[in-house]
């Protein structure tokens, strides 16, 4: 049976592409997808809190100090503990390039413009394959129209697309109001 088929521009031998997940933190789980038939492999999302985590520093003091008990905001640091760091992310696609035959593709997650640009290239230089861009934003400013939104996400897509010569995919929410009119 012939299982052939192409994504994103590359003839792969099967459809089977493992998604973004912890699977891929590993690169001997990386090599043991390939070993069992896959023929890309996409990596767990480099978060935008990570491009930027001084953005997102929980803010001691803020209110009136009723909103949280002291116990409540011990829990909590200045930055957030991510798993992997930024430039630990593309040394890693670099060390599965060099381990497997299949493609590898950089996942960044994010909603705004922020490092989008600069860590897009760093996984290019790194040696991905194909980039996946993974775009979520809860819109809450009641005076955004959808038309706006939408035009942030192709801006996006179009400003990392112009930055880069691997193919980019995008991950959409399943939240629009009319996919096919974005689409």
């Amino acid at each position: 049976m012939k299982l052939a088929t192409t994504y994103l521009g590359f003839k792969l031998r099967t459809p089977l592409v493992p998604s973004a997940s912890p699977l891929s933190e590993n690169l001997d789980n990386i090599k043991r997808m390939e070993d069992a038939g896959a023929s890309a492999v996409v990596f767990h999302s480099l978060f935008e809190e990570q491009l930027r985590p001084g953005n997102y520093r929980v803010r001691h003091g803020s209110g009136n100090g009723d909103e949280f008990s002291s116990d409540a905001l011990t829990d909590f640091s200045d930055e957030p503990d991510f798993k992997v760091q930024p430039d630990a992310y593309v040394n890693h696609i670099a060390k599965a390039k060099a381990a497997v035959r299949v493609p590898i593709i950089g996942s960044l997650n994010g909603s705004t413009f922020g490092g989008w640009q600069r860590y897009a290239r760093q996984i290019e230089q790194a040696g991905a394959d194909a980039l996946e861009l993974n775009i979520y934003a809860v819109p809450t400013n009641p005076d955004r129209s959808a038309g706006d939104i939408e035009t942030d996400y192709l801006t996006i897509v179009a400003s990392v697309k112009g930055l880069l010569k691997i193919p980019v995919a995008i991950k959409l929410s399943p939240f629009f109001t009319n996919f096919s009119q974005f689409a």
